[in-house]
């Protein structure tokens, strides 16, 4: 009787000090058809182990071919848990067969050790799905022929592009028109435009504006004046000469009140800030030839 018991206490102690076995559980690919060439199949593995270590080294190597499957993935991670260890295994496997007709393939059988334990993950089978049936009679029969592609009518479009070009050309000429000082253009050399052209120059010679230079500048506008009228003109005739030259009403205050200061500065003897007369002058002169240009 001692000795049976105690060979049941042997056995028991002996079962308890065990780890208790690996359980493995396989998450395959969800659909057994349909798959094609250059198709990627995840398998996952997931190994309980009573705290037990897996061989890494005894895992398949990412590259391996076999019957046209290829493995281009492998992934382990491990999460402990009471009393044990969580192994979770991921294949990625791509198929490269080449296959004329529907047929059957194994996603390979495989293995793994956990301590002294090995784990078998048996082969999984599906169905290759080729992309194309047939050779390349059939292929000929299912080409389409080439369809030239519509040419666009740019007719329109040039005619637009010529009427943008033409605006284009248009407004820079009026802009050079109105603000340009030159001759480029017929129409642009007017009186007043030649005076404006004289007293700028004069307002930015580097000469003193003494009183001399103050009666140059008046005489240039004076000329221009007296070109438009058509003979010497004076402060009694301005009502005169805007009667003639209507363009000019705008101004017929700002033209009186240059007759009454040249006569000013021509017979008064109280001097005055040349520079400043000469820059007056510059203005009065730019406003007279916009409106000789009709641009006022």
């Amino acid at each position: 009787m001692q000795c049976l018991l105690l060979a049941v206490s042997v056995l028991l102690t002996a079962t308890s000090s065990q780890a208790a076995a690996p359980t493995l559980s396989v998450v395959n690919p969800p659909s057994t058809y349909g798959v094609h060439i250059g198709d990627v199949l995840t398998r996952t593995l997931v190994v309980d182990s009573g705290g037990d270590i897996l061989a890494k080294n005894t895992l398949p190597k990412k590259g391996r071919k076999q019957n046209g499957i290829e493995l281009v993935g492998v992934a382990v991670q491990s999460q402990a848990q009471s009393g044990h260890t969580r192994y979770t295994v991921q294949f990625d496997y791509q198929v490269f067969a080449a296959s004329a007709t529907p047929s059957v393939m194994y996603l390979p059988a495989e293995k793994l050790t956990v301590a002294a334990t090995t784990v078998d993950i048996p082969a999984w089978g599906f169905w290759f799905s080729p992309l194309v049936t047939g050779g390349t009679t059939t292929a000929r029969k299912n080409i389409l022929p080439e369809v030239k592609t519509p040419l666009i009518d740019s007719h329109v479009h040039q005619q637009g592009l010529v009427v943008s070009l033409s605006i284009t050309v248009i407004s820079l000429l009026a802009l050079l028109y109105i603000n340009a000082d030159g001759q480029w253009l017929p129409f642009m050399g007017g009186a007043f435009a030649r005076a404006h052209r004289q007293l700028k120059r004069l307002a930015k010679s580097a000469k003193p504006k003494t009183a001399a230079e103050e009666k140059k500048a008046l005489v240039y506008l004076h000329q221009a004046f007296n070109q438009h009228y058509g003979a010497n003109i004076f402060a009694r005739d301005v009502d005169e000469f805007v009667r003639l030259r209507p363009g000019f009403k705008g101004l017929q205050q700002e033209i009186t009140q240059f007759f009454e200061a040249s006569n000013q500065s021509l017979y008064d003897v109280k001097s005055r800030d040349s520079r400043q007369v000469i820059a007056q002058l510059v203005q009065l002169s730019k406003r007279l030839r916009d409106c000789e240009r009709g641009v006022s």
